[in-house]
């Protein structure tokens, strides 16, 4: 499953400013409440969603349906899914060279500290327990956002397509 919305970001500094960000979260419900924690926070420009840790691996390496797809640049991972877990999705994408410089924002619906502690091992960017609430989650999504269109200087790596 892959879900694309499109519409332009603004920077605060009037520069507008796309990132490519891919969303992959196996539980429907839990994929419509970040797009519409993203449509909230006006930030639906470049959002990809995948619904399992096997498409993740495709999308990224630009495998199959998802050749002529950018690279993302900023992933947003929940830990639950099939096929391939999102510990394996996240160790898998720190140990490829041409894929360990994407930030990886990883969520959760659980704190329990040995997650958080695995996601850090294995060189997660961010953990992150979701919020129930769609304006909390909101709020996050939009900094989190932010800090990453923003405040970071993210390396270029718009390869050619294949």
């Amino acid at each position: 499953m892959l879900n694309t919305l499109k519409s332009s970001h603004q920077h605060p500094a009037g520069r507008a400013r796309q990132l490519e960000v891919l969303v992959v979260q196996s539980n429907p419900a839990d994929t419509i409440l970040t797009v519409e924690a993203f449509k909230v926070a006006g930030l639906t420009s470049g959002l990809h969603c995948v619904s399992d840790g096997e498409d993740a691996l495709a999308y990224v390496r630009r495998e199959g349906v998802y050749a002529k797809e950018a690279i993302p640049d900023l992933i947003f991972l929940d830990l639950s899914q099939p096929k391939v877990s999102g510990l394996e999705v996240l160790k898998t994408l720190k140990s490829t060279p041409s894929l360990m410089h994407i930030p990886i924002v990883v969520a959760a619906g659980s704190d329990e500290p040995d997650f958080v502690r695995k996601v850090y091992a294995l060189n997660g960017n961010c953990f992150m327990r979701k919020p129930e609430e769609l304006t909390e989650f909101a709020k996050f999504i939009e900094s989190c956002y932010r800090f990453w269109s923003s405040v970071v200087t993210l390396p270029s790596h718009r390869p050619q397509y294949k």
